[in-house]
């Protein structure tokens, strides 16, 4: 289950606002595109309005309480997350949030006291690793930008981002839309039996919310076929060298079914440059 809103909370400056970091991705652009965090809490909340376009009228999420009042898709994690957007500039006057990350690092998450992957993951691996490491969620693109400029936008932000803050592992969930496995039993099969994370890195699902990926033998899997059926998100991941946890997790609430993403930022500053350009 997701972490429950806090009645009381309202979007506030991320934590990048009192960093005294500049932020390094300062002018990475793209026509009328611009990838920034946040630091506008009214930007903060046109991307809850575009997770919740996303997650419950797409996706078939259920709202429920605030989150149905206000149609924002909020949580208290919000309120510590630097939020990574992309704004649409065609326009006069506000910006328009065409794309949104939620980025969480260690000591930001001392204020809700755990990570968002540890309701549905056991992550102690990665817990223990020295230096920094970085939650990445709630990912989502509006319909109408589902292109290869926003997604190179939001990539090159997590790079900088990453740069910023010497970030050395990512990790997160990513999701199947549905809460059947078995409608997904080849892909799961696939990350399953190709892409397992290393036991030093690898997050395992937890015991009361595990179910098996490895639906298929690994004789039985077709990688080619079985790419070709993964979410845009979990390729690029892939395509970043990341790795997949053990076990997935059924979300009911928000219609899904989730994996665990664990990335070393070694192979995305070498990826990255390789397939973006250096300009980060």
């Amino acid at each position: 289950m997701k972490t429950p809103l806090s009645a009381a909370m309202e979007p506030i400056l991320p934590p990048s606002a009192h960093s005294g970091k500049a932020w390094p991705g300062e002018g990475i652009r793209a026509g009328s595109l611009e990838v920034i965090i946040a630091q506008d809490p009214a930007l903060i909340e046109q991307s809850q309005r575009l997770r919740y376009r996303i997650f419950f009228g797409e996706m078939g999420a259920e709202p429920r309480g605030d989150i149905a009042r206000l149609k924002r898709d909020m949580d208290a994690y919000d309120a510590v997350c630097d939020h990574l957007l992309v704004l649409e500039h065609a326009e006069a006057g506000m910006p328009r949030v065409v794309g949104t990350y939620r980025l969480l690092r260690r000591q930001p998450m001392q204020e809700v006291g755990t990570f968002y992957s540890e309701s549905e993951y056991d992550i102690a691996p990665i817990l223990k690793l020295p230096g920094e490491i970085l939650e990445v969620g709630r990912s989502c693109v509006d319909a109408d930008y589902r292109n290869r400029a926003v997604m190179q936008l939001l990539w090159r932000g997590i790079g900088a981002y990453v740069a910023m803050h010497d970030v050395q592992v990512l990790f997160g969930c990513a999701s199947f839309t549905s809460t059947d496995p078995a409608q997904h039993r080849l892909a799961l099969s696939y990350l399953h039996h190709h892409h397992l994370a290393p036991p030093e890195l690898r997050p395992v699902a937890l015991a009361s919310r595990r179910v098996e990926m490895d639906l298929l033998p690994k004789d039985q899997v077709d990688p080619r076929a079985a790419f070709t059926l993964l979410p845009a998100l979990i390729k690029g991941y892939l395509r970043l060298g990341g790795y997949i946890g053990e076990g997935a997790v059924i979300d009911p609430e928000y219609n899904t079914t989730d994996v665990s993403i664990v990335v070393k930022t070694d192979l995305v500053t070498e990826k990255y440059v390789q397939r973006y350009g250096g300009g980060a």
